[in-house]
């Protein structure tokens, strides 16, 4: 008995299967936002910071400066908390600029270099702005006498260049000059301490000459050390060729062209009337 084989479907209507290869779908390549955040993390972990304080120069930390950075590309600002302090985080490597500023201080200005994976720390210290020279009233010869802790026959020696000087917490630009000692008026106990040499710094930018003698009416600053005159010139009378250049009329003993001697005598005379004045 013979037996046919069937196939199914039909040779004539089976059609042909090509084999596909599937891929494996867990390997992709990766998305433009991985390399992105690649990238970032990358720079963050290169990046670099800024950590400073700012302090007043004869005080502590100063709170509420404003400090701005500026570099390639860059522009940030931040205000110093109550210890003086700020910071400037994830900054690339690289030259940068740092300025401060607050109201009625000198403002500062730094170069730094910020390294990669790295902070610098910096230190600002501010000055009280300066003034310059200002106006003085006369409060008159028996004020004068009043205001004087010394007045002293003096001739100058040596003058320096004008600088910073901080008195009662101000800062004022002044020329300290070297003055020699030729008399002292006799005010009392003190004037015994005065040295032969002192110290005399001049509010501003304009300096009294060597050689010119003077008949100064100075008060003591302990805070640089030296006598300032009582109201800028108007208290630093000249003298030329051992006689004084009186132009005032408060005192009646006193004229002008009179010898130093006696000039010094007419004040020494007026100061017990003046003293009294102030008790």
């Amino acid at each position: 008995m013979s037996t046919t084989k069937a196939f199914w479907p039909p040779r004539s209507t089976r059609r042909r299967v090509s084999h596909r290869v599937l891929r494996d779908t867990s390997r992709k390549r990766p998305s433009w936002f991985a390399v992105l955040s690649y990238l970032f993390l990358a720079a963050c972990g290169n990046s670099g910071g800024i950590s400073g304080t700012v302090r007043e120069v004869e005080a502590g930390p100063l709170p509420g400066v404003h400090v701005a950075i500026d570099g390639l590309k860059t522009h940030r600002e931040a205000t110093t908390d109550t210890d003086g302090r700020f910071a400037f985080q994830n900054l690339s490597a690289g030259g940068y600029t740092l300025k401060t500023d607050l109201a009625d201080y000198v403002g500062d200005m730094k170069v730094v270099n910020v390294s990669g994976g790295s902070t610098l720390n910096t230190e600002f210290v501010l000055h009280p702005a300066c003034l310059e020279e200002g106006s003085y009233v006369d409060g008159g010869l028996r004020w004068g006498l009043q205001a004087a802790q010394a007045i002293l026959y003096i001739r100058f020696v040596a003058v320096s260049d004008p600088d910073r000087w901080i008195v009662n917490r101000q800062c004022i630009v002044g020329i300290d000059h070297t003055a020699t000692v030729l008399s002292i008026l006799n005010m009392g106990p003190d004037s015994g301490s005065i040295t032969k040499t002192v110290h005399i710094v001049r509010d501003g930018r304009v300096a009294w000459n060597t050689g010119e003698e003077y008949i100064a009416f100075v008060r003591w600053e302990p805070a640089i050390g030296r006598y300032r005159p009582i109201a800028g010139p108007l208290f630093m009378i000249p003298v030329r060729d051992g006689k004084v250049v009186w132009d005032r009329t408060d005192a009646p003993n006193i004229r002008n062209g009179d010898p130093v001697s006696k000039a010094m005598a007419g004040l020494f005379a007026l100061l017990p009337s003046a003293r009294a004045s102030v008790r």
